[in-house]
């Protein structure tokens, strides 16, 4: 029998949720964001980018949780890391920055099952 890692799957109701500002897209088209994609990799190169999976339980089942963007489209937390900046620690940021409490002194201490990284 082969096993992984253990991941715990709390209910949905144990979470508490609310609302952050929106924030403004940096571009106005499709066209505008392949530019700039372009003139950040001539000037940074390769970037890394790190992605999380929120598990929860509700009605016995697996959730997946994701972020709204706009009225229609839905994305897992995350973004790009900071040049020189490992995954876990990126992804920890990451998740502070989208999913903390933006007013709030306390900092989430995140529970990553870090065997999924290479």
């Amino acid at each position: 029998m082969v096993s992984g890692p253990v991941v715990n799957v709390y209910l949905l109701s144990t979470y508490t949720f609310g609302r952050k500002e929106a924030k403004m897209e940096k571009d106005t088209s499709v066209a505008d964001r392949l530019a700039r994609m372009k003139q950040n990799y001539m000037k940074e190169g390769m970037r890394t980018s790190v992605e999380g999976i929120l598990l929860v339980q509700e009605q016995n089942h697996p959730h997946v949780l994701l972020l709204q963007i706009g009225n229609t489209f839905f994305k897992l937390p995350g973004g790009r890391l900071k040049t020189g900046e490992n995954e876990i620690e990126g992804l920890k940021r990451k998740l502070t920055s989208k999913l903390a409490p933006t007013a709030s002194s306390i900092q989430p201490d995140w529970q990553l099952v870090h065997s999924f990284f290479r």
